[in-house]
């Protein structure tokens, strides 16, 4: 062979292999190269073909190419990779023919790495990087199998042996689902750290199928014994057919073999809401189903509220489950109804209750130091993270964020997990409290609480609830107990202040009556100075009256037992009698006291008149007590407002007197509180009229104020809300009979403001008037339009007016007209001492200022009509009780003592019983008739009045409804008296007893009763 080769050794290379040798050749030489190396096959002399590998060196040698070189026979190795080969491919035609695939899957780098069956039956590259994600990310991993697919890839890299999944890919069509089962096995470096996992997958889509379709045909069968199912339905949903049906009475709407389509139309209607209705008819619509199961989508379910046959509405859950027939490819579904009310109602009570109760409710597993929120709502305050897997760093990182600076570091301590079991070993439920910063930069305090979910295994509950309200709650009831022991120290203080001047006070006309009555004792047989002694007597006692009336109205208002009265009150009288009271007065220190009504204000309100008359009596007598001599003390009265039922009047004093201290306006309405106290005070008081004032006021829907500005003056404004009436224009139902349009009036007052408002008073009623402000200007006045022919018929003339008075201005004036023109002196005094001198000047009336409508419609009239109205009740001063027998129910001897003297002297015969029940045992022995009246004590012992009058009322006898029965009690309060008269009283007298007062209450029920009853 040697020799053949030397010769034409291309003659020996197979066919098929010459042309591979020379451009191996060839391509060697023209690279400039020098070694060549190349297999072939070559044919023995036997017609044998064995593998040559050639490999040499290229030389030139007298101008021939020559190469010296080496064969070697491979044929043998060349048979090995052959069978090798053969055996790969017939592995791969077997493994691409049955439904078993491999790969390798790198863990270092996180890609499989595909076998040629895996590749074809899994569409991805030969290798396939970012293992798990790529894939998932890709669509390829079905939703339900997702979880599946992450944990099985989890274990590997945790260094698992072995691991197995059953997970649904796509289809390389895309247009279906199949499930493989793959096993994968790890293999470790000698570090026993895995590197690579081998896997080995299977399809096991069609057992997987045929498990669902006997899982499905099993739940079916026994969902009917599920106590809350209320229907169930098998569909075929590719032949549109509900093939089977079967529910509960109440709630039955479809029927078997009824179209899938129009079913579900009909069970959409049983939905409650419009937005229900659409939701079912959705979720159920045939196509939708359809291909929901196509993209891998194979259960769903839908909760909703629907409407019973019986009326009763319910929420129910539907869900429904879809699987492909294997035998005939159509796709079916089960849908079963569940009744969930009992569910919902209970999960509405907690979400309403989380809700009303904590911003959120979280887990804490503090062994494995892992965090979950559940409940959540932003609407009070920024809420922490959802979840975390290390709590002790997230509740750090969101504290900083959201809790005030000041509790951050506190709140993190006791939030942290030692803290918490710490506490919770101590008390079942720990709580704490800290301030939270909102997005709008407010504050808001929270409550965190703790509790054990699972002591064994360290899970808690944590829950965060809102309490500004109740924080700032606490805040303030703590500011108002710190507020109100401030006051009550101040008022315990007040208090012993005002007890040591009330020690003065009481004992200062008490040592003027002990003074007096021993004086009196001493100087018996002197009768003057007797009664200068009793006088004296008189005038402390009722200044000690005062005082005590003064402490009682206080205490009776701070226990809420004053109540006003709804009556009708003639506002002229009102006005009248508070002038008459304040003129004396001011008087008596040469004070100028002026009295204003404007035009507005009704002639008759509703109201209580003494509580009233009360108020603006205390405020005018402190303005005339701190006026001095020559000041000036006025009181002006308008209606500011007027409703249907009821008007605002208001009240304005004003005086020239010292003034108050800014600083001590805002204590001025301070029980106990006085100005001007101590031992050196100069004008003495309770220091409770005002307060008792202001709290009158306030009673009556109104309000007081003061201005005032030290050694000027004070303005006090007072409006209170009083009743309307219809009758406003005059207190009398008479009929007037003449035309006031036709008259002409002059108002003469040297106060151009009075003169002002009478102008307008006379204009409402239609008189035609003019004014001037001085005496000697109405004499020139009506001179003038005397001479003229021209005369007015009514003049209304102010008493008191400098250089010409009222009544020197009246005669002047009566000497000019003769008797044909009215002259009515008007005047806020008291006119008994001038009248005499008046009516010898020519004056026709005396008049009470101020004026109001119905006052001058009267003196019109009596001027006109020649005669006076007689308006005074006749009191009558001489009493006589000659024959008269009374009995007198008292327990305090020296009361009983002076009761019977007095009593004595007019004429009685006095018994006395000294307590209730002997006051009824005497009653019930006397005959009918013997006692004329009883007078009654309220507070005995044994019995009281009350209970004595009683019983004496429901007696057989014949007068024991008709004998007049009169408390004589030191219990004067309004209710007292209503107390009373329930038990039967006739009258109720006030301790200490006035004679005037008592004797006339007896007069009135003995004598004018016994009138009425023999007419």
């Amino acid at each position: 062979m040697a020799d053949r080769i030397h010769n034409h050794c291309s003659e020996y290379v197979h066919p098929d292999d010459l042309p591979m040798v020379e451009e191996t050749v060839n391509n060697t030489l023209t690279a400039g190269e020098n070694y060549a190396e190349w297999v072939m096959r070559v044919i023995t002399g036997k017609g044998n073909i064995r593998y040559i590998l050639c490999s040499g060196i290229f030389a030139t040698d007298s101008g021939r190419t020559i190469m010296d070189g080496v064969v070697m026979d491979i044929t043998k190795q060349k048979k090995m990779e052959e069978s090798l080969r053969l055996s790969e491919e017939k592995f791969r035609i077997a493994t691409e023919n049955s439904d078993v695939s491999f790969w390798a899957y790198d863990l270092k780098k996180k890609e499989i790495i595909q076998t040629a069956a895996s590749k074809m039956r899994h569409g991805h590259e030969e290798v396939v990087p970012d293992i798990p994600n790529s894939i998932i990310e890709s669509g390829f991993v079905r939703q339900d199998s997702v979880k599946d697919f992450k944990e099985m890839y989890k274990k590997l890299e945790q260094g698992v042996k072995t691991c197995s999944a059953d997970i649904w890919f796509r289809t390389i069509d895309a247009k279906g689902w199949w499930c493989e089962h793959i096993d994968y096995t790890s293999v470790f470096d000698k570090n026993g750290k895995p590197v690579y996992a081998y896997a080995v997958g299977k399809d096991v889509t069609s057992v997987k199928l045929s498990e669902q379709r006997c899982n499905e045909e099993l739940e079916y069968s026994k969902a009917i014994q599920h106590e809350n199912l209320l229907a169930k339905a098998r569909s075929n949903i590719t032949q549109n057919i509900v093939e089977s049906y079967s529910a509960k009475d109440n709630v039955g709407v479809l029927d078997d073999g009824s179209p899938y389509t129009s079913g579900t139309d009909t069970m959409a209607e049983t939905a409650l809401t419009k937005d229900q209705k659409e939701k079912m008819r959705h979720m159920l619509n045939r196509n939708r189903v359809l291909e929901a199961f196509k993209n891998g989508q194979t259960q769903f379910s839908f909760q909703y509220q629907r409407r019973a046959q019986d009326g009763s509405i319910i929420w129910v859950k539907t869900t429904v489950k879809s699987y492909q027939n294997q035998q005939n490819k159509d796709i079916m579904s089960f849908m079963y109804t569940y009744d969930i009310n009992e569910e919902k109602i209970k999960e509405g009570i907690i979400q309403v209750v989380s809700k009303i109760e904590h911003n959120y409710v979280a887990y804490v597993d503090l062994k494995n130091n892992r965090y979950k929120m559940y409940l959540g709502n932003t609407e009070n305050g920024p809420l922490p993270e959802e979840s975390s897997d290390d709590y002790v760093k997230s509740l750090v990182r969101n504290n900083h964020k959201i809790v005030i600076p000041e509790d951050v570091e506190r709140i993190n301590h006791e939030m942290m997990p030692e803290t918490i079991q710490k506490n919770l070993e101590e008390k079942s439920i720990f709580s704490t409290t800290c301030g939270i910063l909102n997005s709008d930069g407010s504050v808001r305090q929270k409550r965190l609480q703790y509790a054990y979910l699972d002591k064994l295994s360290q899970q808690v509950v944590i829950t965060r609830s809102d309490v500004t309200d109740l924080f700032n709650q606490q805040k303030q009831q703590h500011n108002m107990l710190q507020t109100a022991l401030l006051a009550a120290e101040q008022a315990n203080s007040a208090k012993s202040d005002f007890l040591s001047r009330m020690s003065h006070e009481i004992r200062t006309p008490m040592n003027a009556i002990i003074g007096m009555s021993t004086i009196a004792a001493q100087s018996i047989g002197d009768d003057d100075q007797v009664m200068d002694c009793i006088s004296k007597i008189g005038i402390s006692s009722r200044f000690l009256l005062s005082l005590i009336n003064d402490i009682l109205d206080m205490s009776r208002i701070e226990s809420g037992k004053v109540l006003l009265k709804k009556e009708k009150i003639p506002f002229d009288e009102f006005l009248n009698g508070i002038n008459c009271i304040c003129y004396t007065q001011a008087g008596a220190k040469n004070i100028d006291y002026e009295n204003i009504v404007d035009s507005s204000v009704e002639d008759y309100y509703i109201g209580d008149a003494i509580k009233l008359q009360q108020i603006i009596i205390n405020i005018l007598s402190n303005a005339i007590k701190f006026t001095p001599e020559q000041g000036r003390v006025s009181i002006s009265v308008r209606q500011i407002k007027k409703t249907k039922n009821d008007a605002v009047i208001r009240f304005v004093i004003n005086d020239t007197g010292c003034g108050i201290a800014e600083e001590y306006i805002p204590h001025l309405f301070e029980p106990f509180s006085q100005e001007h106290s101590g031992t050196t005070a100069m004008y003495g008081g309770t220091g409770l009229g005002l307060a008792i004032c202001k709290n009158l006021v306030a009673m009556m829907d109104g309000t007081i104020g003061v201005r005032s500005i030290r050694n000027a003056g004070s303005e006090f404004t007072v409006d209170v809300k009083l009743g309307i009436t219809e009758e406003t224009k005059t207190r009398y139902a008479k009929k007037h009979h003449y035309n006031f349009a036709e008259l002409k009036a002059l108002v003469v007052d040297d106060d151009v403001i009075v003169c002002q408002q009478a102008i307008i008073t006379l204009k409402e009623i239609g008189v035609k008037s003019e004014w001037v402000d001085s005496g000697r200007k109405a004499v020139d006045m009506v001179r003038e339009k005397w001479e003229n022919k021209e005369y007015f018929d009514l003049v209304l003339i102010d008493w008191k007016m400098p250089e010409m008075d009222g009544i020197e201005t009246a005669r002047r004036i009566r000497e000019i007209v003769g008797p044909e023109v009215t002259i009515i002196i008007m005047t806020a005094y008291d006119w008994a001492s001038i009248e005499h001198e008046a009516k010898l000047a020519g004056v026709n009336l005396m008049m009470s200022k101020p004026m109001f409508k119905s006052s001058l419609i009267s003196a019109f009239e009596k001027a006109f009509d020649e005669r006076q109205e007689e308006t005074e009740t006749e009191i009558k001063e001489d009493f006589n009780f000659e024959g008269k027998r009374v009995l007198l129910v008292e327990d305090h001897p020296l009361n009983v003592e002076v009761a019977k003297r007095l009593l004595e002297r007019k004429g009685f015969m006095v018994e006395h019983a000294e307590n209730g029940v002997r006051a009824v045992e005497m009653y019930a022995k006397t005959p009918s008739g013997y006692y004329d009246a009883i007078l009654m004590d309220i507070r005995m012992p044994q019995m009281d009045g009350l209970q004595a009058t009683n019983a004496i009322r429901h007696m057989s006898k014949e007068t024991s409804k008709s004998i007049p029965i009169i408390a004589m009690t030191a219990n004067a309060f309004d209710d007292d008296i209503q107390k009373s008269k329930a038990a039967g009283m006739d009258a109720h007298l006030a301790k200490p007893i006035e004679p005037k007062q008592m004797f006339q209450t007896l007069y009135d029920f003995i004598f004018r009763r016994k009138d009425e009853t023999d007419d």
